[in-house]
């Protein structure tokens, strides 16, 4: 009987390599799929964090309505279906203004950015030319803002209402962010209570 040399054969070295070769291709496959998912839940991640943020701000601006006699014949809050105007305090950021109390309008403009703008409240009449409104981007790519106003009614109940030009504020006031078509962000409805304060009398 023939004693077999040392070593492999040409077909067992192909057999190895063409197992090899799978190992290979299942890791490179496994590897870009991981790579995909962490970039996926890293992009989620990011979106939640400035939909949370954009939130908060909105529900902010509102809750911190401020009211008074001072404001003679216009009221705190007024705004139509798409666009507020209020006299706030803004939420507080890294170099915001020494005084945070603000005339605001809040609106989405032509580049489809939703964007506060906003004046310092002067605390008497001005004079000469008016301040020009410094702009903040609040969020990028959104299609448009619905507005609506809570109307309390005699008797209990009420109805939202598209426009808002009282002297008292709505009980509630109902902001919807709508993205584009095609757009994965989505955001329920931001429904906050102007708590007029009447700080500045």
């Amino acid at each position: 009987m023939r004693r077999r040399r040392g070593g492999f054969t040409l077909l067992e070295v192909l057999a190895a390599l063409a197992v090899l070769g799978l190992v290979l291709l299942s890791l490179t496959q496994g590897v870009q799929f991981g790579l995909r998912a962490w970039r996926t839940q890293s992009t989620t991640d990011t979106r939640q964090t400035e939909l949370e943020a954009m939130d908060r701000t909105l529900r902010l601006l509102v809750e911190r309505t401020i009211g008074g006699d001072w404001l003679k014949d216009r009221g705190a809050l007024r705004g139509g279906p798409m666009a507020l105007d209020l006299v706030t305090v803004l939420p507080p950021w890294p170099g915001g203004p020494p005084d945070p109390t603000v005339n605001a309008w809040l609106e989405v403009n032509a580049r489809h950015q939703l964007v506060l703008r906003w004046v310092p409240l002067p605390h008497a009449q001005w004079l000469g030319q008016r301040q020009v409104p410094l702009t903040t981007v609040l969020m990028e790519g959104v299609a448009r803002l619905e507005l609506s106003y809570w109307q309390m009614e005699k008797g209990g109940g009420g109805t939202w209402m598209r426009g808002w030009t009282d002297i008292e504020p709505p009980a509630l006031v109902r902001m919807r962010v709508i993205f584009p078509p095609g757009d994965p962000r989505h955001w329920p409805d931001i429904v906050a209570e102007p708590r007029l304060s009447r700080a500045l009398s």
